[in-house]
């Protein structure tokens, strides 16, 4: 005898194959669902994490920003009293430098031979005017001051003769680069 299953067995089995792919379908959509949203609450918990440090930090470089300010205002002093300090070094050095020149100078006049009626100290250069006796007293003088450590060249720019009170005396020009 011939048995003939009349029930629907391959439609079963096909539907169920369908309602499986179905539910997996969904349940692999509901899983990428979790997954990204859980993916997008981590991101958005690190992002507003950050916006909060970002905030903080605004917040203490506002705090600070004084600080800056009270920085920039010292360096300022400090270099305008550098400068003063500076300055007031180079005017001690020109005066000790100035003493020490007249110094030289009186040292090296022949005495009683020759007289300076005038001095002119500008950037590193005297200028010397005077009344000698004669031409070698004159000569005396600048070989005296050509031989002194302060002083680099001496340069005599003119003699003349000239008569003061019925005396031939020479009056002479004189001038004087120093050593910087």
């Amino acid at each position: 005898m011939i048995t003939v299953n009349l029930l629907p067995v391959r439609q079963w089995k096909k539907r169920e194959a369908v309602r499986r792919q179905v539910s997996i379908f969904f349940l692999s959509f509901i899983l990428l669902l979790v997954g990204l949203l859980a993916i997008g609450f981590t991101i958005q918990g690190k992002v507003s994490a950050q916006r909060k440090e970002l905030k903080r930090l605004e917040a203490q470089k506002r705090r600070l920003s004084y600080v800056n300010k009270k920085i920039a205002l010292a360096k300022k002093k400090s270099k305008e009293i550098e400068t003063k300090f500076q300055a007031i070094e180079k005017l001690q050095k020109g005066r000790t430098n100035t003493v020490k020149i007249m110094d030289e100078v009186v040292t090296c006049l022949p005495i009683d031979r020759l007289w300076l009626k005038k001095l002119d100290l500008k950037a590193g250069r005297l200028a010397l005017s005077g009344i000698a006796l004669d031409n070698h007293t004159v000569a005396l003088f600048m070989r005296r001051l050509d031989a002194s450590q302060l002083i680099k060249k001496v340069k005599l720019v003119n003699t003349r003769r000239q008569k003061i009170k019925g005396h031939d005396l020479m009056q002479f020009d004189i001038t004087v680069d120093l050593v910087q």
